[in-house]
C-alpha cells in the first residue's frame, strides 16, 4: 500500500512536469530544430570534399582546422549565453535595488566564463601541438582584435535573447537560432563551401563564418591584410549588434519591472 502510494505521487510529480513542458511550445520547437539542424551539421562531415576544401582553402591540415574552430567554439558559446546566465531573479533584483550600471552588472558577470574559456583553448592547442603535430604561428594582435569583435558581437546577441526571455518566459528564439548557424553555417566543423549554394548565402551573412575565418588564419601565420576584408564586415556587425542588443535587453528589463513580472522564470 505504502510502495503504491509512492509510486501513484512519482506518476503525479512526472505529469505536472510534462504539462508544464508543454505549455512552453516556443522551447519545443526551438529544442526540435536545434537538434534536426544539428543532425545536419555532422552529416557534412563525411564528406571527402572537406579535406581538399579547407587545404586549399586555408592551407592547413583538416586537424588544424577541426581543433581551432572546436577550441574557440568554447569562446563563442561562452559569449552567446553570458547573458542569460545573468536573468535569474535574485541577480537581477540586485542590480535594480543598487546604483550598479547594466553595463558593469554584466563585464562583471562575465570575466570569469572568459578566464575558465581560455584556460580551455589552451588546452586544446596544447594537445593538438603536442600529441597530434598541430603546427601554429600565432598573430598575437591579430587574435586579439579578432577575439575582441567576435565576443562582443555574440554577447549583443546574447542581450537580444536575454530580453526576449525576460519578456516571453518562453524559451530564448534568438540564441538558438544561432546555435545552429554556429554548428551548420558557422565554419567550425567544415567550411561552408561544402554546402548546397542557397546555404552558404545564409552563411555569409552570420558572424559564426567571419570569426572563425578570421581566427584560424590568425593562429596559421596569416598578416592582418590578409583577413581585412572579413575583418571589416565583423566589425560592422559588431558595430551594429551590441548597441541593438543592449538597447533591447534595458527595454525589455524595464518592462518587465515595469509590468512586474520580472521574476516570473
Amino acid at each position: 500500500m505504502g510502495a503504491s502510494a509512492e509510486l501513484e505521487k512519482i506518476w503525479y510529480f512526472m505529469k505536472r512536469d510534462i504539462v508544464s513542458f508543454s505549455t512552453y511550445k516556443t522551447n519545443i520547437a526551438i529544442l526540435v530544430f536545434t537538434a534536426i539542424f544539428g543532425a545536419l551539421s555532422f552529416a557534412y562531415l563525411g564528406q571527402s570534399s572537406i579535406n581538399q576544401t579547407v587545404t586549399q582553402t586555408y592551407h592547413i591540415s583538416l586537424t588544424t582546422y577541426f581543433l581551432i574552430g572546436l577550441a574557440f567554439n568554447s569562446y563563442l558559446g561562452q559569449a552567446l549565453t553570458l547573458v542569460q546566465k545573468t536573468i535569474n531573479p535574485w541577480a537581477l533584483e540586485e542590480v535594480l535595488v543598487s546604483p550598479t550600471k547594466l553595463t558593469t552588472f554584466i563585464i562583471g558577470s562575465s570575466i570569469w566564463g572568459f578566464i575558465w574559456s581560455t584556460g580551455v583553448v589552451v588546452v586544446y592547442l596544447l594537445i593538438g601541438v603536442y600529441f597530434f603535430g598541430v603546427i601554429l604561428s600565432v598573430n598575437v594582435i591579430g587574435t586579439l582584435i579578432v577575439l575582441a569583435l567576435g565576443i562582443a558581437t555574440f554577447i549583443g546577441i546574447s542581450m537580444i535573447g536575454s530580453g526576449i526571455l525576460i519578456l516571453t518566459k518562453q524559451g530564448d528564439p534568438v540564441t538558438a537560432l544561432m546555435t545552429i548557424a554556429i554548428s551548420l553555417f558557422g565554419n567550425v566543423l567544415f567550411p561552408p563551401q561544402v554546402l548546397p549554394f542557397a546555404l552558404q548565402v545564409i552563411a555569409y551573412i552570420t558572424p559564426p563564418y567571419y570569426f572563425f575565418t578570421s581566427i584560424r588564419f590568425m593562429l596559421t601565420g596569416a598578416s592582418i591584410a590578409s583577413i581585412l576584408p572579413n575583418l571589416l564586415i565583423l566589425t560592422l556587425m559588431c558595430a551594429i549588434i551590441v548597441p541593438v542588443g543592449y538597447a533591447i535587453y534595458a527595454w525589455c528589463l524595464k518592462t518587465a519591472r515595469k509590468n512586474g513580472t520580472l521574476s516570473w522564470f
